[in-house]
């Protein structure tokens, strides 16, 4: 026997969504043939205090969630994945291309087994993981790309806070639809948003949050049709099965298990091929991904050459995942012991559902418990068991709805949500990289075949060593929060989540439609506020500033890390390590790739000039055109031109004093800017560390650029020239849209170190003029 919340059980049922294939009344009880079992269940109508409404409570929700996400909020990516996935969402948004080139520097210091990226066909470097991660943050990276004052790196780390809160939500509507009252469907959604390790994922851009909310959305759309038939239910189901495998291959475990659940007992050819048609279509485009990117259907660039695999005990992973105190999820999670009790409960009104939440955690599990990474790196948790946290909250449910007959329930739910609650603010407040970093300085073994990757075997084992307890001892000690507003000391950044909150809070009260303009509005301007508040840093000021005409930069630094995303479209960003080996395959394809997105290249590294170990810069000296140099943020920024360089088709002949020779030269009019190219010798070894000048003149003998320079950058200084030694020299004076130089000059002098007089010049006869320069026309 049920209870009903109201005298009208019939109405009551039809505001639960049950849509029950029959429904029986007589006198004050009724019949519910559930849809799915085709079980009897009896309800008897009782008058109590309805339910809240379906809206109100939703829409606080949404508000309650996205405050405490404001509060647990950093505003750049600490980890690798985070910023490989940001860097390919602003390659899509900002220059149409699916490289992680902004990001290559990161990489580089990885070991080649944890490595992020491999190198394209095409030279650039691409991000093994799949690109539906990238592409669901792409448009927030273009917004943040096109409005002013909202920095590129601090909107995009909203976007799992914001998957997260609709994942949330949608379990709050599946709650709805099997039956279960409002308040029930609320704190389901506070659990799961809450209460488990989704809590601590808004804080990073991993793609599993993205995952959890694919898979959601996938069972929910095979629930739905077995309920109620529909093609857009079978279609949205294949679609989220195909995006999810767009964030990792693994993820097809799902496909086999939904298709089994979605048509067991049914024959109904059409209704499989909608089913599959988005996923056979999905999956051709990652085909073409993959070849594009690499040269092959199927080549993912993972590192298998160099360990990634499935290398550990399936036992032994299995125990990592679900049950060890350094990541199981069980240990993380807390709350999730409710689910054991109540999947008892859940399998007697949805036994089908129930059995397909086993079967896809068990798959999930299953799948990558033999990983060389099965803990997933330097985070909080086992992420990998992310995509099935939402169901296997879903199985708490009814839990949840016999504790408001049986208030007793309402304690062990109560005390088991607050120490998960306090499990996830351990790692949601606190940096996991510290402690981390303590495991290796006292654990630490030799490669990274071991259970833990790095560390000894004990690691996983042992009760003492577990994160949770680490990062309690960070709180207990006083360590620095990580949350912007923490670290930042910014009040106001605290005001906006509490608003927010608040807002949430009065939701319950209010009106359909007041309800959700007041959510809506609240969380656009407290979202839109803390990221706007996020401070820039300071060398990407700078070179904002410095870096004029805008164009691909190469930084052969890892001074700026992710930073560099900041710039925006204005420039196409390609960073490595330096110094760097130019025999290494993969670094000579990154400057091949950098030198082909002219017609500007930006060189940022920390070399001083004319460094032999800058080989970069020595070869952009020698087959480019140079145009200027910056000193910025401790850096020297050089810019090189790199289209077509002119023949050297007119005479020269002028002598600097006595050894210098201008043989001859080049001057071609550009769409942007005037190319130069000037090729000295020497009859004789000169004895001096001579430079050069070259002044652009106009009609009227005004300088409106100017080089002054020893040759080649000083990469050939004239003290090491020998007699009949030549070198080119190149230049680009960039003009302004609309400026004329017709009719122009080019004044070329040579100069002693010291000295303030040019060197002598003889013309091409012999003669010594009168001016210690030459003076040729355009």
């Amino acid at each position: 026997m049920r209870e009903c919340e109201s005298i009208d059980a019939v109405r009551i049922l039809s505001q639960e969504n049950i849509a029950p294939r029959a429904v029986r009344q007589n006198g004050c009880s009724i019949t519910y043939i559930h849809g799915e079992n085709g079980a009897a269940v009896q309800w008897r109508a009782m008058t109590i205090t309805p339910p809240a409404p379906h809206h109100a409570c939703r829409a606080a929700l949404a508000a309650i969630l996205l405050a405490a996400y404001l509060l647990l909020y950093v505003n750049t990516p600490a980890e690798a994945d985070g910023k490989a996935i940001l860097a390919v969402a602003s390659s899509l948004a900002l220059h149409g291309r699916a490289d992680m080139n902004a990001a290559a520097a990161s990489d580089d210091i990885l070991p080649p087994l944890a490595r992020l990226g491999s190198v394209g066909v095409d030279g650039a470097l691409y991000a093994k993981k799949g690109p539906t991660p990238s592409l669901a943050l792409a448009p927030l990276v273009w917004l943040a790309d096109r409005l002013p004052g909202l920095p590129i790196r601090a909107t995009a780390m909203l976007f799992n806070a914001l998957v997260t809160a609709a994942a949330a939500l949608l379990l709050f509507t599946f709650v709805r639809w099997l039956g279960f009252r409002p308040e029930s469907a609320l704190i389901i959604g506070l659990i799961y948003g809450l209460a488990t390790l989704a809590a601590v994922y808004v804080k990073t851009l991993f793609g599993e949050p993205l995952a959890a909310l694919l898979l959601l959305i996938a069972v929910m759309a095979g629930w739905r049709y077995r309920q109620r038939g529909g093609r857009s239910a079978l279609i949205l189901c294949g679609a989220a099965l195909v995006a999810m495998a767009g964030i990792n291959t693994v993820y097809v475990v799902y496909t086999p298990v939904l298709a089994l659940y979605v048509f067991w007992g049914r024959r109904r050819v059409w209704d499989v091929a909608r089913f599959a048609a988005p996923f056979v279509a999905g999956a051709g485009l990652l085909a073409l991904y993959n070849w594009a990117r690499f040269g092959g259907p199927l080549e993912t660039g993972y590192h298998f050459a160099e360990g990634e695999g499935f290398i550990h005990p399936l036992g032994a992973g299995l125990f990592g995942l679900l049950l060890s105190p350094y990541r199981g999820l069980l240990p993380y999670n807390p709350v999730l012991l409710l689910a054991i009790p109540g999947a008892v409960l859940f399998w007697r009104r949805h036994g089908r559902l129930a059995g397909v939440i086993a079967a896809l955690t068990a798959a999930q599990a299953v799948a990558l418990a033999s990983w060389w990474s099965w803990h997933g790196g330097i985070l909080w948790g086992t992420r990998f068991m992310l995509p099935v946290l939402p169901l296997a909250v879903l199985l708490i449910a009814p839990l949840v709805e016999e504790s408001w007959r049986r208030r007793w329930l309402k304690l062990p739910i109560a005390a088991l949500a607050v120490i998960s609650c306090g499990v996830q603010l351990l790692g949601g407040l606190y940096s996991y990289f510290p402690y981390i970093g303590y495991l290796y300085a006292g654990h630490s073994v030799p490669g990274y075949t071991s259970l833990a990757s790095g560390l000894a075997d004990e690691v996983v084992y042992r009760a003492d060593l577990s994160p949770i307890l680490g990062h309690l001892a960070m709180a207990l000690n006083g360590w620095p929060l990580e949350p912007a507003w923490a670290a930042q000391g910014d009040a106001l950044h605290v005001v906006a989540a509490l608003a927010l909150a608040l807002g949430g809070v009065v939701a319950l009260i209010l009106p359909r439609r007041a309800a959700r303009l007041l959510v809506a509005t609240a969380g656009i301007a407290a979202l839109g506020l803390v990221a706007a508040r996020q401070p820039e840093a300071p060398d990407v000021a700078a070179l904002r500033t410095a870096l004029d005409p805008p164009g691909a930069l190469l930084a052969a630094t890892d001074r700026f890390g992710d930073a560099l995303l900041d710039l925006g479209s204005r420039f196409q960003v390609i960073t490595m390590n330096a110094p760097s080996d130019p025999h290494d395959e993969q670094v000579r394809a990154r400057w091949q790739y950098a030198r082909s997105q002219g017609p500007y290249l930006w060189l940022v590294s920390w070399f001083p000039p004319a460094d032999p170990a800058n080989w970069q810069e020595r070869a952009l000296w020698q087959e480019a055109a140079f145009v200027r140099e910056t000193p910025v943020s401790g850096h020297r920024a050089t810019l090189f031109w790199l289209g077509d360089l002119p023949d050297l088709d007119r005479p020269g002949g002028w002598q600097f004093g006595g050894s210098i020779r201008l043989e001859d030269y080049g001057v071609r009019r550009e769409s942007g800017g005037l190319a130069v190219r000037l090729r000295w010798s020497v009859a004789n070894a000169p004895a001096c560390d001579c430079t050069w000048f070259v002044h652009l003149l106009d009609a009227n003998g005004q300088i409106v650029a100017q080089q002054d320079r020893a040759p080649l950058g000083g990469y050939a200084p004239v003290r090491a020239w020998s007699a009949g030694d030549s070198v080119d020299d190149r230049l680009f004076f960039p003009l302004e849209p609309g400026q004329d130089v017709a009719g122009g000059w080019l004044r070329l002098g040579w100069i002693m170190p010291g000295q303030s007089a040019p060197l002598p010049v003889t013309g091409p006869r012999g003669a010594l003029l009168a001016d210690p320069f030459v003076v040729v026309p355009i």
